[in-house]
């Protein structure tokens, strides 16, 4: 049950972060940078009495329902949790705050904030597979009536809300609009990446002593399987094995600890991993 439960509460708290970095950073200072947050940004702009929890919860229902229409019954209910999650978080936010100013006169550095927290939020949705909704869906019509990828159809879809901010806005805000875009795609790859790194250690022990020990420590003190190889170095035309694993950031502290305290004279190499899947670690469905 709590394992089923996770995957929700973690696009709970991502929907947190996003809606935190609309409404305290990017919605006061009128920045809309793509997505259906920065459509809701433009028409509160023009209708200003009606929440912006409203609006975003009205997009979305729009998006799912045209989605649903164009693409057929292809949206989770992961997605359809995260959409309602970021209406009903900035829905407290106007119960809690319900004048916002801007944080700083710098609207760079409102940007910058605003980028982080929806950045991290949004990977955080996405490593989940789901989605916020919003733009994914016109971008997936986009795609299919057109021989464009989601990742142009997406591009797209948030420059369409751009020229939007910039015809509401100003041409300075719609600019910084542009930013906002390509700094949130960015970052957004950065947090995935950093989500699911793990590390490919390869070890080539100086004794059979330290193979064992280490071959020994990996599977029965890390709880991971290895991989051993037989190698001839090319100068000495020695052979020794070479053993391969893969391990999370904590567990290759750990296991390079115990190789240089047991074998000094090992040779060992390291690669970041940013996906894998199979036993012990993430399961493809």
């Amino acid at each position: 049950m709590q394992r089923k439960s996770m995957p929700y509460l973690k696009i709970v708290l991502g929907s947190l972060a996003v809606a935190t970095g609309i409404y305290y950073f990017w919605a006061p200072a009128q920045l809309a940078a793509g997505g259906i947050s920065g459509l809701a940004i433009v028409i509160q702009y023009l209708i200003p009495r009606v929440p912006i929890s409203f609006i975003v919860f009205g997009l979305d229902i729009l998006m799912f329902l045209i989605g649903f229409i164009v693409l057929g019954a292809s949206f989770g209910v992961k997605s359809v949790t995260s959409s309602i999650s970021i209406a009903l978080c900035m829905r407290l936010f106007e119960r809690i705050t319900p004048t916002v100013p801007v944080l700083s006169h710098d609207t760079l550095v409102i940007l910058i904030f605003g980028s982080l927290f929806i950045s991290f939020g949004q990977a955080v949705i996405f490593n989940q597979e789901a989605s916020s909704g919003g733009t994914d869906i016109i971008a997936k019509i986009i795609s299919k009536y057109t021989h464009l990828n989601i990742a142009t159809s997406l591009l797209l879809a948030d420059m369409a809300v751009v020229l939007l901010a910039m015809g509401t806005f100003g041409i300075e805000k719609g600019l910084y609009a542009a930013l906002g875009v390509l700094m949130t795609t960015t970052m957004i790859d950065y947090f995935i990446s950093g989500f699911s790194v793990e590390k490919h250690v390869m070890i080539i022990p100086s004794t059979e002593e330290g193979a064992s020990k280490s071959r020994t420590y990996i599977l029965e003190n890390l709880g991971r399987g290895a991989t051993v190889y037989e190698a001839k170095g090319a100068y000495s035309g020695e052979c020794k094995e070479v053993l391969m694993t893969v391990v999370d950031r904590r567990q290759f502290v750990l296991l390079k600890q115990y190789v240089r305290e047991i074998d000094p004279a090992a040779f060992l190499t390291v690669q970041n991993l940013h996906e894998v899947m199979g036993e012990g670690f993430r399961l493809k469905n």
